[in-house]
């Protein structure tokens, strides 16, 4: 048999214990077994319920990084402005994307509108610029989509280049 010491205090003296009384719990086993219980029964019942839940709802379906369209323009650019001084390959494989390890597309965009064509840097549009990106994502096998890759700055920041970039637009990896 259990028993329950009740302390009964001053209150302005919390120290101060001036009576105590001892009530007998015959049942104290009974009472905590009750308890333990209903409190495992409760949880059950919220685990049970949060399993009957609906699973949240899908991310939204990554649609590319540009459009086949604007990679076809891109690579009618690369073959009448670029190719004069570069070759695709330069721009796919192992070596493009260890030479743009840890880099954007954004960093490309600035890159090329800043230093090509060699002898006319900058002079082409900004759409055009955005127009042969989209081509060197097509031939290094980025997904396309049904927009234009524009030639902004937020929308080229969140693709990532290199060995262990993202490719399929569900969020950067990381590059060693």
């Amino acid at each position: 048999m259990f028993a329950l010491a009740i302390l009964r205090t001053n209150p302005c003296q919390a120290s101060d214990i001036t009576t105590s009384t001892i009530i007998p719990m015959p049942h104290t086993r009974t009472i905590v077994w009750v308890a333990m219980t209903v409190l495992a029964a409760s949880h059950c019942t919220s685990v049970s319920r949060s399993g009957s839940d609906p699973p949240p709802p899908e991310p939204a379906a990554f649609t590319g990084f540009y459009s086949e369209a604007q990679a076809a323009q891109g690579r009618e650019m690369f073959t009448s402005i670029c190719s004069a001084c570069h070759d695709t390959r330069e721009f796919r494989g192992a070596d493009f994307e260890w030479d743009w390890r840890r880099q954007t597309v954004w960093d490309l965009y600035k890159t090329m509108a800043e230093t090509m064509p060699e002898d006319a840097p900058g002079s082409l549009s900004p759409e055009t610029y955005a127009a042969v990106i989209a081509y060197i994502l097509s031939i290094n096998e980025y997904p396309a989509g049904p927009i234009d890759l524009t030639p902004a700055q937020t929308s080229m920041d969140s693709v990532p280049l290199g060995p262990n970039a993202d490719k399929t637009g569900r969020g950067s990896s990381t590059d060693t």
